[in-house]
């Protein structure tokens, strides 16, 4: 009885490690996706910074597209499917982060895609 409390409890710790370490390596994908837009956004002008509230909004929509792209089948035999999931996934990411930015940011944004 002994040993099956004892395997039990580490499964359990196991099984939440690995949740906990997933997590943490979807918050450091955002976290950098994240600093990539300021360095975007900054290049020309420092004060075009995302705000706390964009950057909130940003966490959400990248934590859904990391969720999408962890959760969607790349099987070979689904891989043309995935491809055009995944694209239409960006191009909805796309269009949701340019929906929340300032006219500046969002040409500054731009000006930075064009190089």
């Amino acid at each position: 009885m002994n040993l099956q409390k004892t395997i039990m409890s580490l499964l359990f710790f196991i099984i939440t490690s690995s949740a906990v370490f997933a997590q943490q390596d979807i918050d450091d994908q955002i976290n950098d996706l994240i600093k990539e837009d300021n360095v975007m956004l900054t290049e020309t002008d420092k004060s075009l910074k995302l705000s706390e509230e964009q950057e909130a909004k940003f966490r959400e929509i990248y934590r859904s597209l990391i969720v999408f792209k962890t959760e969607t089948s790349k099987s070979k035999k689904k891989k043309e499917a995935y491809k055009n999931a995944l694209m239409s996934k960006l191009k909805e990411t796309m269009t949701s982060k340019k929906s929340l930015l300032t006219q500046k940011q969002l040409a500054a944004y731009n000006a930075y895609g064009a190089k």
